[in-house]
C-alpha cells in the first residue's frame, strides 16, 4: 500500500510538475512572510532584555518615581536599606548628556561600585592601565560599542553637558561587560549628583532581598507605605511594557501573514483538485480493484501535504533570510518605531519553527480536504465511463448560498460593534475573515445573475461559450475567483487603511506645525544662554514657544505616559491643540487642567470632564480633564498642561524645544543666528516642511512590510488563477475537444479561454474590491482604535485602486493564456476516442 501511494504521489508530480511547483511556493511565501516576522520580533524582544538586564542587572524590586523629572529621596533609599528583609539596595542616578563634540545624547548612570556589584555586575568599570589612581576617581567609563564612536582613547578628556550644566572629566577604562549595540557612560554616583543632580535624592533603588524572602509579598507590603509619587516595580515589568508595546503591531502583521497563507491553500486545492478530476478513472478502477473510500481520500490528503512539507520548508528557510534582510533595512522594529536604532542577531528556535512548519502542512491540507473528499464520493462507474463530472448544486443549497451571506454580513456588522479581548481585536479579525468568506460566498451568485442573461443574447461564439461557462458558475471558476478575491480584497484594504492614515497623518501635522521653524534638543534642557539670548531685541524671531517633555508610569506593566508642559492658554487651547471633541472649561476654585491625547482615552477610558490624580512633583495632585486632542506621535497616551499651570503647581520648567516664527524675510537671517547654538550644543533645528518630510518618510517606512505582504497575495492570488484555468481546460477536454471536432479553430478555442479568464478575474475584483473597502473600513474604524488607539476619517484612494486593480487584470489576462495553449493543444480524436 505505501508503494502504491508513493507511485500515484511521484506520477502526480511528475504529470503536474508546474502547478505543484506554484502551490508549494505559495505555501512557501505564507510560511516565509510569517516566519521572519516571528524571528524578527522575537530577536528584538530578546536584544532589549539583555540590554535592559545589563543596565537594570537582576533585583527582586525597582524602586522608582511614577514622573521622570521626579526622583526618589535618599531618606527613603536609607529607610528600606535598614529593613532586615534587604540584602542590599544599590542608589542610581540614569541622566543624558552629551560627549562634546558629539551631536547625539547618551546615557550617564550614576552608581555605587560596591552595590552595584552584588545587583549590576555587568555596568562594574575597568580601569585603564593609562589611568593612575584608584577606581571611580573622578573619572567616567564608557562602554566598548560608545568608544568605538567616539574614536578617543582612555585618558583622553571629555566633556559632559547637559543644559548649562557640564562636567570636564576623563575617559579612565571601558565596561567590559556591556553589549556591541550599548552605548553607556559609567561614573560614580557622587560625581553624577554633584554635576547634574538631583540633590539628596537618585533615580532608582535597585533591591536584593534576602534569601527567604518572597519578593511578591515584600513588594506588596512596601508598596502599601510607599508615597503616591513613588513606584516599586518587579523587575519583569519592564520587559513586559516593552512586549505590550510592539504587541499591537506584530499581531496585525501576523495576521496578513495568515491571509498570505490562505491565498495559498486556495491554490493548493485548485492543484489537487486538478489532479482528482485528471485521475478520477485511475482511482474508480482502484477503486474496483479494491481500494475503499477512505484510503482513496487519505492518498489525496497525503499528496497534499506532499505538497505542505517541502512548501513549508521552503518557507522556513525563506523567512530565516527575509529576517536578515529586514533587520538590515528597517530594523528590529519593521519600521514600526518601537526599537530604534535596533538590528539584533536573528536566531532560529526549534519550536517556533516546527509550529510554523505545522501551520504551512495545515494550510496544504486544508487546500486538500475538498478534493480528497470528492475522490472519496465520486461514483466508481460514473467516473469508469466519463470521467470526473461537476455537479451543479442542489435546489437546497442554492437556497443555502443566497442566504449565507446575509446571515454571514449580519454577524460581520455585529463583531464589529464587540470590544477589544486581551487588549487586541479579535472580534474585529474575525469579522474580517467573515467578510472575506462572505465574498467567497457570493462570487457564484454573482456570476449567474450577472452572466446569466448574457449568455442567451446573440454573441459571437467564443464569447458565447466563455460566458455559458462563468454563468454556470463550475467549481473550478468559483476557486479561481475566490483566489483572487481573498488577494485582492487584502490588498485593497491595506492600501485604503494606510491612504487613510497618511491622508489623516498630512492633516494633523497641518496643526500641529503651526511655526516655520523648530529646535529640539532631543530630551536634554536647553541652556539659559539660548533662552535669554532669544528674549533680546536682536533676534530675529517675532515669537517664541517654549515647551517641555517628560513622561508618567500609570500602569508599571504598560509603556509611560508623555507628559507635555507647553505654552497654552486656559481658556483656548485648541489655539494649539487639535480637539476631537468638545473643550470643558474648567470648574471654579484654580484646579489645574490637563487635556489627554486619544490613546489615553482609548486605553484607560479617561473622559472629558473627569477629575484625575496624577503623580506630578512629587505628590498626587487633582486635575481636571477639559478634553481630548488626536496625537498620532504618541501611541500609548500623552497629558498636555499649560506651562502656567505645572509652574503654578510648582514644577521647574525646563524647556526642551522651541517653535520659532522668524520676522517677515529674515528666516536665512533666523537659521543663521542659530547656528553658533546648534554647533555648541548639538541642537537639531528644522523647518516645518522639513519636518514633514520626515515625519511622512517614517510612516511609510513603517508600512513596508506591508507592502510586502500585499505583494506576495497578489502573486500568490494570479498563481492561482494560472493553475485554476489550466485545471478549467482539463476538466472540460472532452467539450473543447468537441468544439474543436465542429469546427472552433484554435484561434476560437484560444479566444474563449482567455475570455473566461478576464471575466472570472473580474469578478473577482470586482468583489476582491467591495470586500477590501469593508476590509478597509474595518481596519479603519475598528482594528486602529482598538489597537493602536488612533481614529481616523475613511479615504478610498479610487486612482491607485482602479489602476492597481486594471493592472491585476492585465496580469490575469496573460495568466490565462497558458491555459489558452493548452486548450488549442488538446488532441481531439485521442480525447473523442477516449470518451467512447
Amino acid at each position: 500500500m505505501t508503494t502504491l501511494a508513493w507511485w500515484l504521489i511521484r506520477a502526480q508530480f511528475r504529470t503536474r510538475r508546474a502547478a505543484t511547483l506554484l502551490s508549494m511556493l505559495a505555501i512557501a511565501l505564507g510560511v516565509a512572510l510569517g516566519y521572519a516576522i516571528h524571528l524578527i520580533n522575537d530577536a528584538a524582544l530578546a536584544d532589549f532584555a539583555r540590554a535592559m538586564q545589563t543596565v537594570q542587572g537582576d533585583p527582586d524590586a525597582l524602586l522608582a518615581a511614577r514622573n521622570s523629572a521626579g526622583s526618589v529621596p535618599l531618606e527613603t533609599i536609607n529607610d528600606i536599606a535598614r529593613d532586615p528583609a534587604v540584602l542590599v539596595i544599590a542608589p542610581v542616578i540614569e541622566t543624558r548628556v552629551r560627549i562634546e563634540p558629539a551631536r547625539t545624547p547618551v546615557r550617564l548612570i550614576g552608581l555605587d561600585v560596591f552595590s552595584a556589584a552584588a545587583v549590576m555586575p555587568k555596568l562594574l568599570p575597568r580601569q585603564s592601565d593609562r589611568i593612575a589612581g584608584s577606581l571611580f576617581d573622578g573619572g567616567v567609563y564608557v562602554s566598548p560599542a560608545l568608544l568605538g564612536q567616539l574614536g578617543l582613547p582612555a585618558g583622553a578628556a571629555v566633556t559632559l553637558r547637559r543644559g548649562d550644566q557640564h562636567w570636564a572629566t576623563t575617559i579612565a577604562g571601558d565596561l567590559p561587560g556591556t553589549g556591541p549595540d550599548d552605548l553607556l557612560l559609567v561614573a560614580d554616583i557622587a560625581w553624577v549628583q554633584e554635576h547634574f543632580g538631583p540633590a539628596n535624592a537618585v533615580s532608582e533603588g535597585r533591591v536584593r532581598l534576602a534569601p527567604a524572602t518572597d519578593p511578591a509579598s515584600w513588594r506588596a507590603a512596601l508598596a502599601e507605605r510607599l508615597p503616591t509619587d513613588l513606584l516599586l516595580r518587579a523587575p519583569n515589568d519592564e520587559s513586559a511594557r516593552v512586549s505590550n508595546l510592539s504587541r499591537a503591531y506584530r499581531v496585525n502583521l501576523n495576521v496578513l501573514a495568515l491571509v498570505a497563507l490562505l491565498t495559498g491553500a486556495f491554490l493548493v486545492f485548485a492543484t489537487q483538485l486538478t489532479a482528482v478530476a485528471q485521475r478520477s478513472t485511475q482511482f474508480a478502477l482502484l477503486g474496483v480493484l479494491g481500494l475503499s473510500p477512505r484510503l482513496r481520500l487519505l492518498q489525496v490528503l497525503l499528496e497534499g501535504l506532499a505538497i505542505g512539507v517541502p512548501g513549508s520548508l521552503l518557507g522556513l528557510t525563506l523567512g530565516y533570510a527575509l529576517a536578515l534582510a529586514f533587520t538590515q533595512l528597517l530594523g528590529g522594529d519593521l519600521g514600526g518605531g518601537y526599537f530604534a536604532g535596533s538590528a539584533p542577531r536573528i536566531v532560529p528556535q526549534m519550536l517556533p519553527a516546527l509550529i510554523f512548519l505545522a501551520l504551512g502542512c495545515t494550510a496544504s491540507l486544508a487546500g486538500a480536504l475538498y478534493p480528497a473528499h470528492l475522490n472519496r464520493v465520486q461514483p466508481l462507474a460514473q467516473a469508469l465511463k466519463i470521467g470526473f463530472a461537476q455537479r451543479p448544486p442542489a435546489d437546497d443549497a442554492r437556497r443555502v448560498r443566497r442566504l449565507l451571506p446575509v446571515l454571514l454580513v449580519l454577524a460581520a456588522v455585529a463583531l464589529t460593534q464587540l470590544p477589544p479581548l486581551f487588549e487586541l481585536p479579535l472580534a474585529g479579525y474575525t469579522a474580517i475573515a467573515l467578510v472575506l468568506v462572505i465574498g467567497i460566498a457570493s462570487a457564484p451568485l454573482l456570476t449567474q445573475n450577472v452572466f446569466g442573461g448574457f449568455a442567451r443574447r446573440s454573441l459571437p461564439a467564443p464569447q458565447r461559450i466563455a460566458i455559458q461557462n462563468v454563468a454556470q458558475a463550475p467549481l473550478m471558476a468559483q476557486v479561481a475567483a475566490s483566489g483572487l478575491i481573498v488577494s485582492f480584497a487584502l490588498t485593497a484594504s491595506m492600501v485604503i487603511m494606510v491612504s487613510s492614515f497618511r491622508v489623516a497623518v498630512d492633516h494633523w501635522l497641518d496643526e500641529v506645525l503651526p511655526a516655520p521653524l523648530y529646535l529640539r534638543s532631543k530630551s536634554t534642557p536647553l541652556p539659559q544662554e539660548l533662552l535669554a539670548a532669544l528674549t533680546r531685541p536682536d533676534a530675529p524671531f517675532a515669537r517664541v514657544e517654549q515647551s517641555a517633555q517628560a513622561s508618567l508610569t500609570i500602569d508599571p506593566q504598560r509603556p509611560n505616559v508623555a507628559l507635555l508642559v507647553r505654552e497654552i492658554e486656559r481658556s483656548h487651547p485648541e489655539a494649539r491643540l487639535p480637539f476631537t471633541g468638545p473643550v470643558l472649561a474648567p470648574p471654579v476654585g484654580g484646579i489645574a487642567v490637563v487635556w489627554i491625547s486619544e490613546a489615553l482615552h482609548e486605553i484607560y477610558r479617561i473622559t472629558p470632564g473627569q477629575t484625575l490624580r496624577l503623580p506630578l512633583l512629587g505628590r498626587a495632585i487633582e486635575v481636571f480633564v477639559g478634553g481630548v486632542w488626536r496625537d498620532y506621535s504618541r501611541q500609548f497616551g500623552a497629558i498636555a498642561i499649560s506651562r502656567d499651570d505645572y509652574q503654578r503647581l510648582g514644577g521647574d520648567f525646563q524647556p526642551t524645544d522651541l517653535a520659532l516664527w522668524p520676522r517677515p524675510g529674515q528666516e536665512a537671517a533666523a537659521i543663521a543666528w542659530l547656528a553658533p547654538y546648534t554647533g555648541q550644543y548639538g541642537f537639531e533645528v528644522a523647518d516645518a516642511a522639513e519636518i514633514r518630510r520626515l515625519s511622512l518618510s517614517i510612516f511609510d517606512k513603517s508600512f513596508a512590510v506591508t507592502y510586502a505582504l500585499e505583494a506576495a497575495a497578489m502573486l500568490i492570488g494570479l498563481f492561482g488563477l494560472a493553475v485554476t484555468l489550466a485545471a478549467s481546460v482539463c476538466l472540460r477536454e472532452r467539450e473543447l475537444a468537441t468544439l474543436g471536432a465542429l469546427g472552433f479553430s484554435r484561434r476560437m478555442l484560444s479566444r474563449a479561454v482567455i475570455l473566461e479568464g478576464a471575466l472570472i478575474a473580474a469578478v473577482g475584483l470586482l468583489i476582491g474590491l467591495a470586500c477590501g473597502i469593508a476590509i478597509g473600513s474595518i481596519l479603519t474604524q475598528v482594528i486602529n482604535p482598538q489597537a493602536f488607539h488612533w481614529r481616523m476619517s475613511l479615504h478610498i484612494p479610487w486612482p491607485a485602486l482602479l489602476v492597481g486593480a486594471g493592472a491585476t487584470l492585465a496580469a490575469a489576462v496573460l495568466a490565462s493564456h497558458f491555459a489558452a495553449r493548452q486548450a488549442t493543444r488538446l488532441p481531439v480524436a485521442q480525447v473523442l476516442a477516449s470518451a467512447q
